[in-house]
């Protein structure tokens, strides 16, 4: 999937969240950090839902397998591994930034490092099957 190339997308929806995604992502202690913000249909069809953090304000955007996407200056959604847009971010998590808890910054990170295991766990069966 990261080596997909960058998909137009269109705004399609405010009303109907889907919190599926994101739970899978950052599972039940990071989920509240976030916002739903709005659904996108890329041009392959695929529905991606944009979830804001609350306090660095920066998004991460999951298709309903949990691929991530960046959202491009050009209005594109490049895939990206998950790991990799929420590193981004949490960067800006500091404690004392709006509340920030170092609990809150510890559990993020977990979240960031479960995916990265996964991703690396999942690297030697796709060579396998290639």
């Amino acid at each position: 999937m990261p080596n997909e190339r960058p998909r137009d997308g269109e705004l399609v929806q405010y009303e109907r969240p889907n919190w599926d995604p994101l739970m899978e992502v950052v599972g039940p202690r990071v989920i509240g950090d976030f916002m739903w913000m709005h659904g996108v249909k890329l041009t392959d069809g695929r529905p991606v839902h944009a979830y804001k953090h609350i306090d660095t304000r920066r998004y991460i955007h999951l298709d309903e397998e949990g691929n991530a996407f960046v959202y491009t200056d050009s209005g594109r959604y490049k895939p990206m591994p998950a790991a990799r847009v929420l590193a981004a971010v949490f960067i800006p998590l500091t404690p004392g930034l709006f509340g920030v808890t170092p609990g809150q910054i510890a559990v993020s990170w977990e979240a960031v490092e479960r995916l990265d295991q996964i991703a690396a766990d999942e690297q030697p069966r796709q060579a396998c099957q290639g």
